[in-house]
């Protein structure tokens, strides 16, 4: 019997009537696990980086969004909305609810996407090569394979992840959405939005 997915709002949730797929949208300090094949999770990051993380025998897997590298001097004891914008914290929850789920240490790939320097003078230029060095020194650290990756650069990024195939599909967004997704990050802000694609698409 299929597991049932990461309990997600309603107002996250959106059907795409052209693929027939079940869009799950993960804001800033989020993450969401799934093992159902007709969902794909999506988000938009600018220096935020999203780790997708997937068991590649059984499909259960997800992502998430996290805003800065480490927690440092923040009590994040009580685990909550504050704890997951810390990329320490997401990693760790993203894993265990995928261990939870079924999924196994040895079976568990990623891709990471993100940390982008969205605006030049920006109090957020360093945080995206922050966010990558994080990331990228946690799963050496632990031992888990990057299999592909979109990070750095200027442009934000929109990102859908299907975890049932281990598909990513990357869009490079213009200096408009820039602007934009740099104040939700700076602000912490939890819902995104939504800009149409001035890049191709890439696939991951």
């Amino acid at each position: 019997m299929a597991l049932s997915p990461t309990s997600a709002p309603p107002a996250r949730r959106s059907f795409q009537d052209s693929t027939g797929a079940t869009l799950v949208n993960v804001a800033p300090g989020d993450h969401y696990v799934t093992d159902d094949p007709n969902e794909v999770v999506v988000t938009l990051l600018g220096s935020c980086v999203a780790a997708c993380a997937r068991d590649t025998l059984t499909g259960v897997g997800g992502l998430n969004h996290f805003l800065l590298p480490t927690s440092d001097a923040h009590d994040l004891s009580q685990g909550g909305d504050e704890a997951m914008r810390f990329g320490d914290f997401a990693m760790e929850k993203l894993l265990n609810t995928i261990y939870r789920r079924g999924g196994q240490r040895g079976r568990i790939e990623f891709k990471i996407f993100g940390g982008a320097r969205v605006l030049g003078g920006n109090s957020m230029l360093k945080i995206g090569e922050q966010n990558i060095a994080f990331v990228e020194d946690f799963l050496r650290t632990e031992g888990f394979p990057i299999v592909a990756r979109s990070v750095g650069g200027t442009a934000p990024r929109r990102l859908r992840f299907h975890p049932a195939t281990g598909r990513a599909f990357v869009q490079e967004l213009d200096r408009t959405s820039a602007a934009t997704v740099t104040t939700q990050e700076e602000n912490y802000r939890k819902t995104i939005t939504r800009r149409a694609p001035a890049g191709d698409v890439e696939f991951f």
